[in-house]
């Protein structure tokens, strides 16, 4: 039995802590920098990096790539830079840029 109610299948109910990640996309994120390479400069998401993670270090808005390196590796480098959509839709781990 399908429900052919299309106002029933638009309604939605949004918690309240819920609210703020469906709203916001990642580009208002204070964990989505720039990525400074040696030749170009990408966008992606800093929040699988623990000091940056955690707040225990301040977020710059660029950060160089020889930084994640060191914290993460390649793989974490390729991670970063994997979530880099500025219109993808927030994670959990989302903090307005003030």
């Amino acid at each position: 039995m399908e429900n052919k109610n299309v106002l029933w299948e638009k309604h939605r109910l949004y918690l309240p802590e819920m609210r703020k990640r469906a709203i916001h996309r990642c580009k208002n994120c204070i964990f989505f920098v720039a990525i400074k390479g040696k030749e170009e400069t990408r966008h992606g998401c800093i929040v699988h990096i623990k000091a940056y993670g955690q707040l225990e270090k301040r977020i710059p808005a660029i950060l160089p790539i020889m930084d994640i390196i060191k914290y993460v590796g390649l793989e974490g480098l390729g991670e970063c830079l994997k979530h880099g959509n500025p219109e993808a839709q927030s994670c959990g781990r989302f903090k307005l840029k003030v």
